[in-house]
């Protein structure tokens, strides 16, 4: 079967939601496939269709084939680390020269891979910073324990791109890391007043992190309600979803991103979720196949960043008073 046979085949197979068949062909389209770049499309439709352990395949088939080309490293290397398989991203990035562009992905798979001395020392090679790069150097203060120095960095980023939906969340993370819940929840509720998609999409952020999921679920909506592609609400509800247990609803949301952004880490997000925390449901409802629905197989490959640093290392709900 040719590869967009076989696409075609695999989205009938989820449409009918046979995952059996879905898996079957999937499989074979992997074990066919010589190219990079289609191996690292079927590892992005399998993530999304939840075969953790198939998409590893095809991720670390596609590493094994990418070849010498500098650019073609760097474009596979980025997908992959895009799709959950920073390891993979990692030895092709390897010993690599190509100046910003290279230390910027090698360093952001050393946060993925929770290697952060390591992630700093190649963030520090970078010439030219992008807020981004600069986001990423306060999460790693935040990860090695450096919170004052994290949360200046991202008080900083946020006052300079007001408006930056990540700038805002790595300043909420920033503080919550460190222990800050209240503050958090304090700047969250100064955000809403701007009555904006972000200001209710890091309120929904910040809620789902304290463990008030009704909440969430509420500042998420009025979010999408105002802004029907707004990424970062619709991961919040996603996980919101998964945690209560409604799986398909998480699913579609899954795919309403994956659909707005094909590949985006949010949507990836929300499957790894539901993969690890509802394999045997999954199961049940038909949306993965029997042998992956089995409760004693491993955790799944390239889980999302360890559920945000762990949901940022909090243990007990805070309540807002």
């Amino acid at each position: 079967m040719e590869f967009e046979e076989s696409k075609a085949a695999m989205s009938k197979a989820l449409s009918d939601r046979n995952m059996d068949e879905f898996r079957s062909t999937a499989a074979d389209a992997v074990s066919a496939s010589e190219d990079t770049f289609e191996l690292i499309q079927l590892t992005s439709i399998i993530t999304v269709a939840g075969q953790a352990d198939l998409a590893s395949q095809a991720a670390e088939k596609a590493g094994s084939l990418v070849g010498d080309d500098p650019k073609r490293r760097a474009e596979a290397a980025g997908a992959l680390r895009a799709l959950g398989f920073p390891m993979v991203a990692y030895r092709i990035l390897k010993g690599m020269e190509g100046g910003d562009p290279i230390h910027r992905i090698t360093a952001t798979c050393l946060v993925d891979m929770e290697e952060y001395e390591s992630a700093l020392d190649e963030l520090v090679q970078i010439q030219d910073h992008t807020v981004y790069d600069r986001i990423m150097l306060s999460r790693i203060y935040s990860s090695l324990g450096e919170h004052a120095k994290a949360i200046e960095l991202a008080e900083l980023i946020e006052h300079e791109n007001p408006g930056l939906y990540d700038a805002m969340v790595r300043y909420v993370d920033a503080l919550m890391m460190a222990g800050r819940q209240k503050d958090a929840i304090k700047y969250a509720r100064e955000r809403l007043k701007a009555k904006d998609a972000d200001g209710n999409a890091i309120a929904a952020y910040v809620m789902r992190i304290s463990g008030k999921e009704k909440s969430a679920v509420g500042y998420a909506m009025r979010a999408i309600n105002i802004d029907q592609k707004h990424i970062g609400a619709m991961e919040t509800l996603g996980i919101c979803l998964a945690q209560k247990g409604e799986v398909e609803k998480a699913r579609i949301v899954a795919g309403a991103i994956n659909e707005i952004s094909p590949g985006h880490k949010s949507a990836m997000e929300i499957i790894h979720y539901l993969e690890r925390s509802h394999a045997q449901l999954l199961g049940q409802l038909g949306l993965l196949p029997r042998a992956v629905a089995e409760p004693d197989l491993p955790p799944e490959l390239g889980a999302y960043e360890r559920q945000r640093d762990n949901d940022l290392q909090t243990t007990q709900p805070h309540e807002d008073h």
